[in-house]
């Protein structure tokens, strides 16, 4: 069984650059879940509902399973509530048994955070949306299976390394 690499994190702080770089690693595919957000996103919500994160977490586990089955790790990246982890985690475990996944949040002040928002291209740029997200996941009450990362201070390199390493 390939490894499966799960991360969720506020906008801009490098959820999609290290799924990138792990999959390369580990010869296997990322699945930026936000596009299938995207594309079923509800305007009548001001918040994504919880409907619509079960509903992007099954189009995430179907898709991550067809990797799977062609031996290839798979690194998926959202920014995730717990309920839609725990929905991954029970997916994947009842799909494979005892399966090997990372769960991490990636974190950093918000300082760094509205720094490296602003490397992106400026259509990407979540400007205010990166202290709502912040400030929502902070909220959250996060399960034990899931890794919490401070990378404010951390090279990409860095920051892979410590997720290969747990």
């Amino acid at each position: 069984m390939k490894e499966i690499l799960i991360l969720t994190g506020a906008c801009g702080v490098g959820k999609s650059t290290i799924s990138k770089k792990w999959a390369k690693l580990k010869k296997g595919v990322v699945i930026e879940s936000d596009y299938f957000r995207n594309w079923i996103y509800n305007e009548i919500y001001d918040k994504f509902s919880k409907n619509e994160e079960m509903l992007v977490a099954n189009l995430t586990f179907v898709s991550a399973k067809e990797y799977l089955k062609h031996n290839m790790s798979v690194a998926i990246e959202n920014v995730w509530t717990p309920l839609g982890l725990d929905k991954l985690k029970n997916a994947f475990e009842n799909e494979f048994g005892n399966v090997d996944i990372k769960f991490v949040w990636l974190k950093c002040n918000l300082e760094e955070n509205h720094r490296r928002d602003r490397l992106r291209v400026t259509e990407n740029q979540m400007k205010d949306r990166v202290d709502i997200v912040n400030a929502e996941l902070s909220e959250y009450k996060w399960p034990e299976y899931l890794n919490i990362l401070d990378t404010t201070n951390l090279t990409e390199k860095e920051t892979l390394n410590w997720i290969v390493e747990i």
